[in-house]
């Protein structure tokens, strides 16, 4: 399948794109391409589709100007392949409140486009995620293990598992992020201790093992790439974990990019920074994940995930 007739397909079977919808697509220097085909796809299905190219970020989870929040204020559909994410925005809660829909493409590639996990059975994914957040609704602790030194508890009690599963984005006021497919939850921030070694990509273009000691949810001792270290002392916030998230389309790959990675069967994803919009107490500008690759996840006395692969049942 063509790269706009993937596009036209995400419009109509994400979106539900109407004719009179209207849509705005946020782009950078590095994605332009991508929201190129976004926009082509969109002049075909709606009147006046508006395409923003914006600066790149320095980190997700920055506000875009307020040229761009306007935009976004006054658009029902809004589609965000950017280099960095614009989830954790001011900007972005004042859309959807307004009851844009959203969908969000942090990273993506045009390789992501024509090969990745938008090509999921997502009715099957949404089943297999909705029965293990149910399972685990009232769990109490998740413990997270790996060959390569992470040993990380954390208390989830209290806290709602959220369920990114089908792809859906068609009514006023939700948000997606495609390729979808995890099971993720803010932990009680201040119970996150241990070790955590991150062997998967954290930010785009760097990589590299990352470790770091967990204590009352904060990171210290951060060894790693230098671009990393740095990013992640840049706040206390920066260095705080705000979820833990859990991998679950067997259609996507292991590519370098966290908006597929985080989405590939049995991975997880530990979050630093904002969890407001997800149940946790964390609200700032930042919101950055790491990827564990073979992680062994045990939540209360359950086997979840060995090495990578899940034992459990769903």
């Amino acid at each position: 399948m063509r790269s706009i007739e993937k596009a036209e397909q995400t419009l109509k079977n994400c979106l539900g794109l109407r004719r009179s919808d209207r849509v705005l697509i946020l782009c950078d220097r590095n994605t332009l391409p991508i929201g190129q085909i976004f926009f082509d796809a969109s002049e075909k299905m709606t009147m006046s589709p508006l395409l923003i190219e914006m600066p790149i970020s320095d980190h997700h989870g920055m506000e875009p100007s307020n040229t761009v929040a306007d935009a976004m204020i006054h658009s029902d559909i809004i589609i965000a392949p950017t280099t960095f994410s614009i989830t954790y925005t001011n900007a972005t809660r004042a859309a959807l409140a307004r009851g844009s829909r959203v969908v969000t493409m942090p990273g993506i590639t045009m390789e992501m486009i024509r090969e990745g996990g938008l090509d999921a059975d997502y009715p099957k994914i949404a089943k297999d995620i909705k029965r293990l957040g149910k399972r685990f609704q009232r769990a109490r602790e998740i413990w997270i293990t790996s060959e390569q030194g992470t040993d990380l508890h954390a208390s989830i009690e209290g806290r709602r598992w959220i369920t990114d599963d089908n792809g859906l984005c068609n009514r006023r006021g939700m948000i997606t992020n495609l390729p979808a497919g995890k099971l993720f939850i803010a932990p009680n921030e201040k119970s996150v201790n241990g070790r955590l070694v991150v062997d998967g990509v954290f930010i785009p273009r760097v990589s590299g093992i990352v470790e770091m000691d967990v204590k009352s949810g904060v990171a210290s001792n951060i060894k790693g790439p230098g671009k990393i270290s740095e990013l992640l002392n840049r706040s206390r916030c920066g260095r705080t974990i705000c979820e833990i998230g859990i991998g679950m389309n067997p259609r996507a790959r292991i590519v370098g990019n966290l908006l597929e990675d985080q989405k590939v069967k049995g991975t997880v994803h530990v979050g630093f920074g904002d969890n407001s919009t997800f149940g946790g107490d964390i609200s700032c500008d930042m919101h950055n994940d790491g990827m564990l690759l073979k992680p062994t996840v045990m939540i209360d006395d359950t086997l979840v995930v060995k090495k990578g692969k899940f034992v459990l049942k769903i």
